[in-house]
């Protein structure tokens, strides 16, 4: 079917039916986009019949109403060598229910009003889905049109399979949903919609089988057919609920909705088909959950500072890991830069089957621009992302809280020199003259750090006296630059102090530091 054109209308509701919903909910999003086969069954084991079937599993010549062994026999003989096994899944209520919700909210970034409508008859085969009302919105978009394509676009990346229809009234757009062959959406004017609802076949409608098998004895196959009959009569020989729907299918009566009310808390889950502990996959896994609590986050203009990640295994204890970051944000890729460290720390995990964010403590983000030089609030939250990458890292229970200590690296320290220890001293000192340091032949590793450092190290030209330890410095992985040397305090034949360096896997020293 083909996009019509349509006025302005003060209200206009907007379907979005999914008909994998069953499927779609538990796939994870690494087969989004080449789905495996699958199949819905009506029960458990090897006498299941099939209820419905995904894109995949149709382009293999699988249908609903056949037996699992038949599904099964297909799927063998459409490519004998096919590693990708049959998925045979049974119907989830909760899961659809629950990824249902995410959407719902999703939309409300469109519109105001999004609602849930109650099952009609036959949800599994037409599909569980949405209503937006996108009337009040659509100017802020562009029209009706614009704003449907806009909507669709957004849906694209995550490779759902979406009937969209709408109507002036929300139940004739939630029929013409049902009916759609494709995946063009059919936004029907009020002045049309009657003559399209009395032209729908009633056995694509989601209505009962019951209902429809009636009617078909009779003869009957459009719904304008069966308005024609007496009212009286079919009141009298069908179901009271049948004619309340054909009221609202022709806008006589209303079909009240309650409105989608966003969740106070976050939480999403996802599963795997195959259980699995590499921490790339979990990665990949843990992607639309984090991606989703940004999009919550954004919808509402607020951050956060902390949540949880469980880990669910299939013989052993759920997993907590709890990320934190140095401030309230929303930034995806550190959360997965975190989530990295905290998997890497635990070690060894059993077998993942489901991977669940939660998250709940909420702020609002304060505003306010970044100075140019670094102010003590921007050191604080340095300081802060420090601790929480190294509890990310070695857990909370290894590191406690930061302490202020001397650079390592000797080119990175500084030390205070009186200005009066330098009055009336030349710029070079003579050979004779003594080094305002004294070097004792214990010094500590450390007490001496000359005041000026060379731009590049050399050898000494004369033979050097080594004052005090050896000092041996490796930095941390946590720091940028890499240093693994060793570090003396020297005296050359004149009496001028230096710095010596060596390369720990061997070499020679080098001068590195003078006095003055």
């Amino acid at each position: 079917m083909t996009t019509h054109s349509t006025e302005r209308h003060e209200s206009y509701w907007l379907a979005l039916r999914f008909p994998e919903a069953w499927f779609e909910c538990r796939c994870p999003e690494a087969e989004r986009r080449q789905p495996p086969p699958a199949v819905l069954l009506d029960g458990g084991g090897r006498a299941g019949r099939v209820v419905a079937v995904n894109r995949a599993a149709r382009e293999r010549g699988i249908e609903a109403g056949q037996s699992l062994a038949g599904a099964r026999s297909r799927h063998r003989a459409h490519d004998p060598a096919d590693p990708v096994p049959l998925r045979c899944l049974t119907i989830d209520q909760r899961a659809v229910e629950t990824w249902l919700a995410e959407w719902g909210e999703w939309a409300l970034t469109y519109t105001s009003r999004v609602s849930r409508p109650p099952p009609v008859g036959r949800d599994v085969e037409n599909g569980p889905g949405l209503l937006l009302e996108i009337g009040g919105s659509a100017a802020l978009f562009g029209g009706l049109e614009a704003l449907v394509s806009r909507l669709l676009e957004a849906l694209q990346p995550w490779g759902l399979v979406v009937r969209a229809a709408g109507a002036g009234h929300p139940r004739i757009a939630w029929a013409l949903a049902a009916v759609l062959d494709d995946e063009a959406p059919w936004l029907c004017p009020a002045r049309e919609q009657l003559a399209a609802v009395s032209r729908l076949p009633l056995a694509l409608l989601d209505w009962p089988v019951t209902w429809i098998d009636r009617f078909a004895e009779l003869g009957l196959r459009r719904l304008g057919e069966v308005r024609r009959l007496p009212r009286e009569g079919v009141g009298m020989r069908s179901d009271p609920a049948l004619l309340v729907d054909l009221d609202r299918l022709f806008a006589e009566r209303d079909w009240p909705l309650a409105d989608l009310v966003p969740p106070a808390r976050y939480a999403r889950e996802v599963s795997l088909w195959d259980p699995a502990n590499q921490i790339d996959r979990l990665l990949l896994l843990a992607r639309g959950p984090l991606v989703g609590l940004g999009d919550f986050l954004r919808r509402r203009q607020l951050a956060v500072a902390d949540f949880v990640v469980w880990l669910d295994h299939e013989a052993h204890p759920s997993t907590r890991l709890e990320l934190a970051t140095a401030e309230p944000g929303r930034e995806v890729g550190l959360w997965q830069e975190q989530l990295r460290l905290r998997l890497e720390s635990v070690g060894e995990l059993a077998p993942v089957t489901c991977l669940r964010v939660e998250a709940e403590r909420f702020v609002t983000p304060r505003p306010g621009q970044g100075s140019l030089f670094a102010d003590a609030d921007e050191r604080v939250r340095d300081r802060q992302a420090l601790l929480q990458r190294l509890q990310a890292r070695l857990g909370s229970e290894a590191v406690n809280r930061l302490q202020d200590a001397p650079g390592l690296v000797p080119m990175r320290r500084s030390r205070l020199q009186p200005v009066s220890a330098y009055r009336g001293r030349s710029r070079r000192s003579g050979p004779t003259e003594t080094s305002s340091v004294q070097l004792g032949d214990a010094a500590p590793p450390g007490a001496f750090r000359p005041l000026w450092w060379l731009e590049m190290p050399r050898r000494p030209d004369a033979p050097v006296r080594y004052r005090g330890e050896t000092e041996r410095v490796e930095t941390g992985w946590w720091l940028a630059a890499e240093e693994a040397a060793d570090y003396c305090a020297g005296e050359l034949a004149g009496g001028r102090a230096v710095c010596l360096r060596r390369e720990r896997e061997g070499g020679e020293w080098q001068i590195i530091g003078l006095e003055d």
